[in-house]
């Protein structure tokens, strides 16, 4: 359910994996986007058509708000608990997410006071119908492909939009791609926040 794999005192880096995949998955991109960085990769514990995911849909095929919200809760405490274990509760984070586990970062920078000092969301959809604009800006980079069938150009924009409402410095990464991560996607990640930790 959770990993944690050391690293050089730098910002530690909290990965969420997406549907059907598992806390191992994200281990190599982070590894990738800061070889520096400790690493924290936490599982999705909800399973629908036995598929591992962070939160539930409801019968309709909707976003579960209720069940996004308590998993949320539960991700954030378990996150902050498992960093605090190894010396690093108080150490600005890094979320990374992929598809559903970039959803549930994207639903934290919106309605929560988190950890997190910046956010790499890897094909995120919009999750809600509003945000807290009290929140922090949080520095964010998101990528889409304009092939994504899981993800429209609609949803997309609607998240930007959101982040974008709070005054998040928002980096836009497009693809003409569908919904699995490439190369080049990768490394432009891995560009960004290295400028970020450097504060360029």
């Amino acid at each position: 359910m959770t990993i944690f794999r050391p690293g050089q005192n730098r910002q530690p880096l909290l990965l969420l994996h997406g549907t059907g995949g598992s806390e191992r998955d994200l281990l190599p991109i982070g590894r990738l986007l800061d070889p520096a960085a400790p690493l924290l990769a936490i599982g999705g514990r909800v399973v629908e058509n036995g598929q591992s995911r962070y939160f539930r849909h409801t019968a309709n095929g909707a976003f579960d708000q209720s069940d996004l919200e308590h998993q949320t809760t539960w991700l954030l405490t378990t996150a902050m608990a498992a960093l605090a274990d190894h010396g690093l509760a108080k150490r600005p984070i890094t979320v990374v997410g992929y598809s559903n586990g970039a959803n549930i970062a994207a639903y934290a920078l919106l309605h929560r006071a988190t950890p997190f000092a910046s956010a790499i969301l890897f094909h995120a959809t919009t999750v809600s119908a509003q945000n807290d604009p009290s929140l922090p800006a949080i520095p964010t980079w998101l990528s889409f492909g304009t092939n994504d069938p899981y993800v429209s150009p609609a949803a997309f924009t609607a998240l930007s939009a959101r982040l974008q409402q709070n005054h998040a410095p928002l980096t836009i990464y497009r693809h003409a791609h569908g919904h699995r991560l490439t190369h080049a996607e990768l490394l432009a990640a891995r560009d960004w926040l290295q400028r970020i930790l450097k504060g360029v």
